[in-house]
């Protein structure tokens, strides 16, 4: 990737509630000629519709990345972590040779930073610096390149069997080295679009994602609309299938494993089942249950009481919601409309005599 033309300089990663301090770098590097992405002006001005492709294009071709951030929590939120954390990995990969520099406020220390973000260069943010910053992510910067001194080495037809061996040496090392190498997943987890859900079932409002690698579970909170990203997993679980799970109100993953790759994976919810089920009994004033009693559930579903007047049924996702309204119909006995709320377990109907 190194070798062709960067479409952009530099890509500019922050949190929300650092807006403000974003864009005044932004502003300043542009001023120099540079070629900056920053999501609030940068998206707007592309009018892309799919910003996630938008950000991981950005993110793909830039040469170099900045982080700007007032709060040490904001450099470890899930967006801003997946962004730098995969700046970083392609950097470790060979994929990147640019610069990562952390720019941040008087309010943050350099020892409380994120390692991986405290072993590269680390800028306060201050007017007075911006200069230092441009000069780091500069079209002059040029990546460092090893230039061996001219010499004799390659007229020594003895030394060539030697070079192979260093060269094919070299290569096998890289090879064994790459595969050796811890990796970061990350993980996209969204509600599937395909369900068809009632407009009254609970919205996701995230979780907790597990991941299951050998014996060691590793876990990480869920906010919608953001991604997740498990770092430094062996490089034995690569192309491996691993056990998944979410735990979240309402919510669970549709599968319980994936095959871990370095690409994202994009993992699809679906209702968990709780508000699905629907039980209860149908009993006279006597406290006899009530066989063969008709229940409507809203107006989609009628199943009938067995011999001791009880019922119970799974509804399918599309009819899963908050709250049920049951209407039970029986002759000679009066019938009765009631409120059922999913979760609420057992619901005992008393049927009057007319």
């Amino acid at each position: 990737m190194e070798a062709q033309a960067h479409a952009t300089d530099v890509f500019i990663s922050f949190k929300s509630a650092d807006t403000a301090l974003a864009e005044e770098l932004y502003q300043f590097l542009i001023s120099k000629g540079l070629s900056v992405f920053l999501s609030s002006e940068s998206l707007p001005r592309l009018g892309s519709s799919d910003y996630r492709k938008a950000i991981d294009k950005a993110l793909d071709e830039c040469r170099h990345m900045i982080v700007v951030s007032s709060r040490v929590e904001y450099l470890n939120s899930s967006w801003v972590e997946a962004e730098w954390g995969f700046y970083i990995g392609e950097k470790r990969a060979g994929r990147k040779k640019g610069n990562i520099l952390t720019v941040i406020t008087n309010d943050i220390e350099i020892k409380d930073l994120p390692a991986s973000l405290r072993y590269y260069q680390v800028i306060f943010f201050d007017k007075d610096n911006f200069d230092q910053v441009a000069a780091y992510v500069g079209k002059n910067y040029e990546d460092p390149v090893y230039k061996p001194k001219p010499g004799n080495f390659f007229r020594s037809k003895r030394l060539m069997p030697v070079l192979l061996i260093v060269v094919l040496g070299g290569i096998l090392w890289y090879f064994i080295n790459e595969k050796s190498q811890p990796f970061d997943l990350t993980v996209f987890a969204a509600p599937d679009p395909q369900l068809g859900l009632n407009p009254d079932y609970p919205v996701f409002e995230g979780g907790r994602l597990s991941l299951y690698t050998g014996n060691k579970a590793d876990s990480r909170t869920v906010v919608p609309g953001q991604p997740v990203t498990f770092q430094q997993i062996p490089s034995s679980f690569l192309h491996k299938k691993v056990g998944v799970s979410l735990d979240a109100p309402q919510w669970k993953s549709a599968v319980d494993s994936v095959v871990l790759e370095k690409s994202p994976v994009h993992l699809p919810l679906i209702p968990n089942g709780a508000m699905g089920v629907v039980f209860g009994s149908i009993r006279d004033s006597n406290g006899e249950g009530i066989a063969g009693c008709p229940v409507a559930i809203d107006t989609d579903t009628t199943i009938e009481t067995n011999t001791q007047g009880y019922f119970r049924i799974a509804l399918p996702f599309r009819m899963q919601k908050r709250q049920y309204i049951l209407s039970v119909t029986k002759d000679r006995y009066q019938s009765l409309r009631v409120d059922y709320f999913p979760g609420s377990g057992n619901i005992d109907i008393l049927l009057k005599k007319k």
